[in-house]
C-alpha cells in the first residue's frame, strides 16, 4: 500500500495555497477538485470586482497581474488556474472526495470521479471546501421556481426585467447596483431596517443614492413570505404585498458544507468544527482550512487570511510528519 504525506480537498484559493506551501516544504500529496480549480469564482458575476487588493489574493509568493486598482473575476480566474497547471503534487478535478477514514498516519480518502470510484491513502488530510455552492436558503414556499435563484452570472442577461434582490449585505448591495446599471429595473428586500453594517465604504453610499433618487426601490424591515408564478409575496411594516417581479436573486449568505468533516469524526459546536490553533479538528491529522472551518461564519474568512491557514496548518502537518518519519527531509 502506497501511501503520499498530504491529501488537500479543495483547489479553490485556500486548497491551492496549502499545495503550495506543502511543495515548499517537500511533502507529497494529491488535491481532489469537484468541480474545476478556483471554481467558486467562475460562479461569481463577470467582470465583478474582489473587494481586496490584488495583493490580498495572491498565494505562494506569486504575483497577480491585474489592470485596476482590485481584480476582477476573471483576472483572479486566470491567476488561481495557472498556478493550478504549474503545481508539482498531483492535481485531480472533477472528481469528488466522498469519504474520509482513519487519523494521522493512516487516512483513507474515497473519491468518485469521471473513471468511477477509487481511494488513495495519506498521512493527513486538509479539507478546504469553501461555501459558494452551499448558499443560505430562505425556506419559503416557492424557492425551488426555476425563476428563483442564489446568484446570477451576468447582469447583462437581465436588461429590462424586474429583478427582486433579498438580503443587506454586500453581495446583496453589490447585486442591486450591478443589475440595476445594466438596465435591470431592481427592488431589495431585507429583513433588517437598513443594509448590514459591515456593507463596504464605497458600496453603501452608491446603493444610498440610487434609492434616495428612486432608481433602485428597497423595502426594509420587509420578509419575504413566499414565491408564486410570477411574484413574491412579502410582509413588511404595512402588511402583506405582491410583487411583479421576472427574476429574483437570493443572496443572504453561504454556509460551509459540512458533511465530509462531520461523517469523518470532526467535533463540531456552536456550528462549527472545533480547531486548534493550527486548524486541527478533534480527528488527529484532519485539518480544515479556510471557510471549511467556520460553519455559517462565512464572512469571518477571506482569501486573505484563509492563506493564513494554510501556511501554518500546513506547517503543523510537517513539523507532525517529520516526528513519525513520514515526510521527506
Amino acid at each position: 500500500m502506497s501511501f503520499v504525506d498530504l491529501v488537500i480537498v479543495g483547489a479553490g484559493p485556500v486548497g491551492l495555497a496549502a499545495a503550495l506551501e506543502a511543495e515548499r516544504l517537500g511533502l507529497s500529496g494529491v488535491v481532489f477538485e469537484a468541480r474545476r480549480p478556483a471554481a467558486s469564482i467562475e460562479g461569481f458575476p463577470a467582470r465583478m470586482p474582489f473587494f481586496s487588493e490584488g495583493r490580498k489574493i495572491e498565494i505562494g509568493g506569486h504575483p497577480v497581474a491585474v489592470l485596476g486598482a482590485k481584480p476582477l473575476r476573471e483576472e483572479a480566474l486566470v491567476y488561481y488556474r495557472r498556478i493550478a497547471e504549474r503545481l508539482r503534487l498531483t492535481l485531480v478535478h472533477r472528481t469528488r472526495v466522498t469519504g474520509l477514514e482513519g487519523e494521522l498516519g493512516a487516512f483513507r480518502a474515497l473519491f468518485e470521479g469521471p473513471r468511477g470510484p477509487g481511494e488513495v491513502w495519506s498521512r493527513a488530510v486538509a479539507v478546504a471546501t469553501g461555501y459558494f455552492f452551499n448558499p443560505r436558503r430562505l425556506g419559503v414556499p416557492g424557492e425551488e421556481l426555476p425563476w428563483v435563484r442564489h446568484g446570477y452570472r451576468d447582469a447583462l442577461e437581465h436588461w429590462g426585467e424586474r429583478v427582486l434582490v433579498v438580503g443587506g449585505s454586500n453581495s446583496a448591495v453589490e447585486a442591486a447596483l450591478d443589475l440595476w446599471r445594466a438596465g435591470a429595473r431592481v427592488t431589495l428586500v431585507h429583513r433588517g431596517s437598513d443594509v448590514g453594517p459591515g456593507v463596504k465604504y464605497w458600496l453603501r453610499p452608491d446603493f444610498e443614492n440610487r434609492v434616495r433618487e428612486g432608481a433602485i426601490r428597497a423595502l426594509f424591515s420587509t420578509r419575504v413570505l413566499r414565491f408564486e408564478p410570477g411574484r413574491a409575496v412579502v410582509k413588511g411594516p404595512d402588511g402583506e404585498a405582491a410583487l411583479e417581479v421576472d427574476r429574483a436573486v437570493v443572496l443572504i449568505g453561504y454556509r460551509a458544507d459540512d458533511a465530509l468533516l462531520r461523517a469523518a469524526g470532526a467535533r463540531y459546536a456552536g456550528g462549527k468544527p472545533v480547531l486548534t490553533d493550527r486548524f486541527e479538528t478533534s480527528v488527529p491529522g484532519l485539518f480544515a482550512l479556510g471557510s471549511a472551518g467556520y460553519g455559517e461564519e462565512t464572512r469571518s474568512v477571506f482569501i486573505e487570511n484563509g492563506r493564513e491557514h494554510a501556511r501554518a496548518a500546513v506547517g503543523e502537518i510537517a513539523r507532525r510528519l517529520r516526528g513519525t518519519g513520514g515526510a521527506t527531509e
